[in-house]
Formats: structure tokens, sequence, C-alpha cells
């Protein structure tokens, strides 16, 4: 117990312990007014167990800032720290109710500590309708309407569903720490469905064996190809067709460079497509170098870029492979978002 929760504590107990003593009328006296005198009193013993029983006993019958506040201050006083934020506030918020108003101090500091030992947890994720449990006590389903409000330390969470292998783990949160989760529950495997065998009646048992089944019958037939593969697959033979047409024409555009800067002497200039010598006259030898290389250059453009959209377009198909397929088994890449990284993981899957 901090020191200032301590203050807050000892002041709210001897006050309103004064208060509880002070004489009343029977016709000004709130209806919970016994309960929460009840409560004060246990506090001043240190029995903070036995005034929660009465706090809560007068929270309930009436729901007022007094009964709100004390509920709150004895959960503070039981490191409750979730439980006693809310109240605390909520009493705050009727700062006309007279009891409020001269402990209003009081009660803010009480807030500010209970604000120190709090932190929050963003859950949210798959299927819905999934339990959430925090520290073994029930906290909503999926989706949630907003952040969990916990104790600072290790909180313990559940998530679970019919169907599903539950989601369990532990989380070490400090003061005013905001976290988000991402939880997908994984289906549970199918139970085996049962095998009904009927034992044959004594005159079955007697009948002659049924005929063998023939070649026609045994044969299944065989399974399509889909379009799809088909597709996938031919953009993946051209693309590499495309890329080693780029290779080749990359080795014989430098092959013609090479001619272009050693013919007449080494004397070729480029004039804007036509080859010149170093008389600035055309030159067969020169154009025909340089004719080749523009050609060998056409070439290795067309061939990488055909190359590089085919083995994108075979990318793509792969990367989005549905699951299963004419054979019963597909090959592809499978992206899931990550749980303790931010981003996502992927994998292939087969």
């Amino acid at each position: 117990m901090t020191r200032a929760r301590t203050v807050v504590i000892a002041f709210l107990a001897v006050g309103l312990t004064v208060t509880a003593l002070a004489p009343r009328t029977a016709a000004a006296a709130a209806p919970d007014e016994k309960l929460n005198d009840e409560g004060v009193e246990l506090r001043r013993k240190g029995d903070d167990r036995g005034a929660l029983q009465a706090f809560q006993k007068a929270y309930d019958m009436t729901h007022s800032p007094r009964a709100t506040a004390q509920l709150g201050l004895v959960y503070q006083a039981l490191g409750r720290w979730e439980l006693a934020g809310p109240l605390v506030e909520k009493a705050l918020q009727s700062p006309n109710d007279g009891w409020v108003k001269k402990y209003q101090t009081q009660l803010q500091d009480a807030l500010s500590t209970i604000r120190q030992h709090l932190a929050r947890i963003e859950l949210t994720g798959e299927p819905a309708g999934a339990e959430v449990i925090v520290n073994g006590v029930p906290a909503g389903k999926l989706p949630l309407p907003g952040a969990l409000t916990v104790s600072i330390g290790t909180v313990d969470l559940q998530v679970r569903a019919d169907g599903y292998q539950p989601d369990i783990r532990k989380v070490n949160l400090g003061a005013y720490q905001y976290e988000h989760i991402f939880v997908r529950l994984d289906k549970l495997p199918e139970a085996p469905k049962a095998i009904v065998v009927e034992h044959p009646s004594a005159e079955e048992s007697h009948a002659p064996p049924p005929p063998p089944a023939t070649a026609t019958t045994e044969k299944e037939a065989p399974s399509g190809v889909s379009p799809r593969a088909i597709v996938k697959w031919s953009a993946l033979g051209l693309g590499a067709a495309g890329v080693a047409t780029g290779v080749v024409a990359t080795i014989l555009h430098e092959s013609k460079i090479s001619d272009f800067n050693n013919a007449a002497g080494g004397s070729c200039q480029d004039k804007g497509g036509t080859a010149v010598d170093g008389t600035n006259k055309p030159n067969a030898d020169c154009q025909s170098a340089l004719d080749g290389a523009n050609t060998a250059r056409t070439w290795q453009i067309v061939g990488f870029v055909a190359g590089g959209a085919l083995a994108a377009t075979w990318l793509v198909l792969q990367l989005t492979e549905p699951d299963g397929g004419a054979g019963g088994s597909s090959t592809a890449w499978s992206c899931v978002p990550s749980v303790t990284n931010a981003g996502a993981a992927c994998a292939v899957r087969f």
C-alpha cells in the first residue's frame, strides 16, 4: 500500500466515522445510511472484507454516490484496482451531492492513486461470440464493446468457443499501458463418423457371392485440369522464356556494341541511327554492327518486361490459390496476421 493511498483511506475512515456518529433524524436518514455507517465502522476495525459486504448491500439498494464511492474505496483497499476505478470515477460524476462535495478532494486523490495501478487491453479477434475470461472472471464476448480495464502485473487471458481450440496466454502490463491483442481461434478437427456394420442374416450368408467388378466399374474417371492451373503454369513457363530471351539479347547487345566500336578502325560513330566513320561518311560495317546492337536492345527490353509481367501473373495466381483442388491438395502461399509481431507471417502450404 502506497503512502498516498494510506493517507487517503485513513482520512476518509476517520471523517466518515465522525459523520456516522453525528445525530440524525429518522426522516433525514437515507435508506442505505445504516449499511454505510456499518461499513465505515468495520473499516475502522480493519475488517475490509466485512465492510465490502456492507457497502455492496448499500450500493445494491440505492446506487447513491456515497455508497458507490465507499464500495470503490474498499475495493481499492483490497487491491481490486480494476473494480475500484470505475466506481470512484462514477461517484465523482455527481459533484452536487453533499457527501461527494465534502470529500471531493480526497476522492480525486484516491482515483489518481487507483489509476497508477491500472492498464487497458483492447482484445479483438474471431470467431464472433467467443467468450473472454480475464483472471478467471468472464469479461464479455467477441466483439467486445471497448477496451478492458485491468490491474497492472500479470494478466491471465482466455478466449474460448465451442468447436474451437481455446487461446490461453499471460500478458505483463505496466501502469497506464495500453495493449492491443488479436486472437483467432483454430477450429477443432471433426470427429470421425461412426461406421455401422450390418451382419448378414442366415439366408444371406449362404447366398452366392456377387460377381467380381469389371475393370470398367473400378476405373475412376481421370480428374480434369482446371483452366486456372493451365494459365498459372503457362505464365510461369512463358515468363521464364521471356527472361531467358532478355539474357540472350543482353549478351548479343554487348557483342554488337563491341563490333561497332572495333569496326572501321574504331572510328564508328552513331549519328541519330546512322553509322559514320571518322570521315563522317556512312560506313556499311559500322551500320551493320549498330543495327544489330539496336535490334538486340529491343529484344532485351521485350524479354525482360514480358518475363517480369508473366512471372508476376504466376505469383499472383499462386498466392491466391484456393484450398484443395481436383486432386485434393494444392501448393500455395498462406499469409495470416501475427499475434506477437506487427504485420503478417507467410509460409508455403501443401
